[in-house]
């Protein structure tokens, strides 16, 4: 039998089987032994899945996401995942006419889930809250953003929103904390 054919028959066992594989109330959190570099964002509400690079603010102190819009950033001077204390500042880019990998970040409810990849794991963020600000509402936010005295290992996604026909006015930002790595552990849906 082909690797793809047992490939394909295990996975409908699993549907058949009743395991659910995706974020649920049920799951069980470990915490992190050391940090790990970010390496996927996974926002399963927003059916967003994409790969995690690193950047750093330009000469001007500007924080640009990568230029590939299907990518997200990992600011460098903001804390890796299972860092004691600080933030995990990622950013994206919204397209105005779509196409962008954090089009529908604004969506995010309190309570919504998001994952982080790593080379330990798939590290869980709950939703506390997501904001919209104006470009001086988030320079006078600035250290809530970017500071890294936050007391927990809180993530913040940041993106443009507001298109005004040649500009985006203003940006979206949300506010995750981390509940721990996901246990790897499938739980029966009956």
């Amino acid at each position: 039998m082909s690797d793809r054919l047992l490939g394909g028959l295990v996975l409908v066992a699993l549907f058949v089987g009743g395991l659910a594989l995706g974020f649920g109330e049920d799951d069980e959190f470990a915490p992190m032994s050391a940090p790990a570099t970010p390496t996927r964002l996974v926002v399963p509400s927003l059916d967003l899945r994409a790969p995690v690079v690193p950047v750093r603010l330009d000469d001007d102190g500007v924080l640009d996401p990568p230029d590939d819009e299907r990518v997200v950033g990992w600011w460098q001077g903001s804390r890796r995942p299972g860092a004691e204390g600080g933030q995990t500042v990622l950013t994206g880019h919204t397209v105005h006419d779509g196409g962008g990998v954090m089009d529908r970040l604004g969506r995010l409810d309190a309570g919504e889930r998001i994952a982080l990849g790593t080379e330990a794991g798939r590290v869980v963020y709950e939703v506390e809250r997501t904001e919209t600000l104006t470009k001086a509402e988030l320079a006078a936010a600035n250290k809530e953003i970017f500071a890294q005295d936050h007391g927990g290992n809180r993530l913040v996604l940041i993106t443009c929103t507001g298109w005004d026909g040649q500009d985006f006015t203003e940006n979206v930002v949300v506010y995750a904390e981390q509940l721990g790595l996901r246990k790897q552990t499938a739980k029966r849906t009956v």
